[in-house]
């Protein structure tokens, strides 16, 4: 045993690993959501371009639902959770995505065609914080004054909050991506989708 004039340095290196070690691993575990959020904001942004870009192709009365399947499709990457009865999303001649049942559930989409040349769709999507620790926290800061709230999707239908129904219950955000895409012509005939 060490000893510095009357004081022991035994401990001294366990005390310091106790006092540190929850603040790294809260801060890697941070980075490592704040990068899932960045990565999932950017899938969003794509989902809004991929629905935009559906419409383009489509006849005015299709709008909605081809742009519906199209954000789904990309959302199905990102979304974590699923109730009992939601199937998984299917990616022809791939399968299933593991996971991804809520994705209907928890990606909405508005199209706005009232120009004549341009198409803006809009794709709002409940995102899970799944990191442990740092999501409940951002969860929390999200919106800290509603008690439950950060456990929940952050819309809710008349009979109470859709994200209850999640097997494996996430904080989550929700993230909100617009774009306005140019018509370079004019689609005619409905294709029955």
């Amino acid at each position: 045993m060490k000893e510095l004039g009357n004081r022991s340095t035994r401990g001294s290196v366990m005390l310091e690993f106790i006092l540190a070690f929850p603040i790294v691993l809260t801060l890697i575990l941070a980075c490592v959501q704040f990068a899932h959020i960045w990565l999932a904001r950017q899938v969003v942004h794509h989902a809004a371009y991929c629905a935009a870009r559906s419409c383009l192709v489509s006849h005015k009365s299709e709008y909605t639902p081809v742009a519906g399947r199209s954000a789904v499709a990309v959302c199905a990457w990102i979304v974590k959770g699923h109730s009992a009865g939601e199937s998984d999303e299917v990616v022809p001649g791939w399968g299933g995505i593991p996971g991804s049942g809520g994705a209907k559930r928890k990606t909405r989409v508005k199209i706005d065609s009232s120009d004549q040349w341009n198409v803006s769709a809009t794709v709002e999507h409940d995102f899970a914080l799944i990191v442990p620790i740092a999501g409940p926290m951002i969860g929390w800061l999200v919106n800290p004054w509603r008690e439950g709230s950060e456990w929940l999707e952050q819309r809710a239908d008349p009979s109470g909050n859709v994200g209850a129904a999640d097997l494996l219950r996430h904080p989550h955000i929700v993230f909100k991506e617009t774009v306005l895409l140019p018509k370079p012509y004019v689609t005619v005939t409905p294709t029955g989708w």
